[in-house]
């Protein structure tokens, strides 16, 4: 192959692939990221145990600014309604098969919540339907009180 032929090849590769990248963000011109935000990813961890998700984070969280995550908001009592299906006394859990809870756009689902007395714990039994109130301290769902 002769030498300006190399040169021509090379010209128009460089070309083409010079504009692989603007032909990939031209194709992301449908995406309208002004509607995005952070509450939104907050639903999705609805229901979720998320002390299962501090642990995969690793324990050094040093630099990392969590303002606006809900530690710092007032905690409003939630009311629902449901089954006990687990006791874990030594580490201060329930699990619960609850009913809908409305105040916090949840459906019907099963659950394991922090007991914030231990004391509270001698009201669960498994199998035992019970009503119950709970906050949101963090990153967990803490029952305060139980009937």
């Amino acid at each position: 192959m002769k030498k300006a032929n190399r040169v021509s090849l090379a010209v128009v590769l460089v070309l083409f692939v010079g504009t692989i990248p603007l032909g990939r963000a031209q194709g992301m011109g449908g995406m309208d990221m002004k509607d995005m935000n952070m509450s939104k990813c907050k639903e999705m961890t609805q229901g979720m145990d998320m002390s299962k998700c501090k642990d995969m984070m690793g324990k050094d969280k040093k630099g990392m600014e969590m303002k606006g995550m809900g530690a710092d908001k007032k905690s409003e009592v939630h009311k629902g309604v449901g089954t006990v299906k687990k006791v874990d006394p030594a580490g201060g859990k329930v699990t619960i098969a609850h009913g809908p809870i409305p105040t916090m756009k949840w459906p019907a689902m099963s659950m394991t919540f922090t007991v914030k007395d231990k004391a509270l714990l001698g009201k669960f039994s498994q199998d035992k339907k019970v009503e119950f109130e709970f906050v949101e301290q963090g990153s967990n769902y803490v029952i305060t009180s139980v009937k």
